[in-house]
């Protein structure tokens, strides 16, 4: 994770577990993607709506879930991630402990660099590749 003291990009945020440091540019986004994901909906108080309701497919048989799933994230990111446009998510493993790998590009990216985001449902945590 880029952790710097001194701000050289708009977009930031604390580090998670590391004093004094912050996240930004792209690792803010992978982090704000995983802080997205990890919220279900209705649980943040100040803000209702954000999250995602992929959460109720959780325990729903594979065909069911996964098709919701991937339309509850897609849905989410969209709303609440503006600086990105998701290309795609693949859904591995089984209930409830499902993993996430969004693919996705920047916005205003002018050589359309594919990034991804790993991120697991069931001991929420997630991971940064280029």
């Amino acid at each position: 994770m880029n952790t710097q003291s001194t701000l050289i990009t708009t977009h930031w945020q604390i580090a998670p577990n590391i004093e004094n440091q912050v996240v930004q540019g792209i690792d803010d986004i992978h982090q704000c993607i995983g802080h997205i994901l990890s919220t279900m909906k209705g649980t943040d108080v100040l803000r209702p709506e954000f999250g995602s309701d992929h959460f109720q497919y959780i325990d729903q048989p594979e065909d069911v879930a996964i098709p919701n799933i991937v339309r509850e994230v897609t849905l989410a990111l969209q709303r609440w991630e503006k600086r990105i446009n998701v290309d795609s998510v693949n859904v591995e493993g089984t209930a409830p402990h499902f993993d996430f790998l969004i693919f996705w590009t920047l916005v205003d990216d002018v050589y359309r660099e594919i990034y991804q985001t790993s991120v697991q449902i069931g001991g929420t945590k997630w991971k940064k590749k280029m």
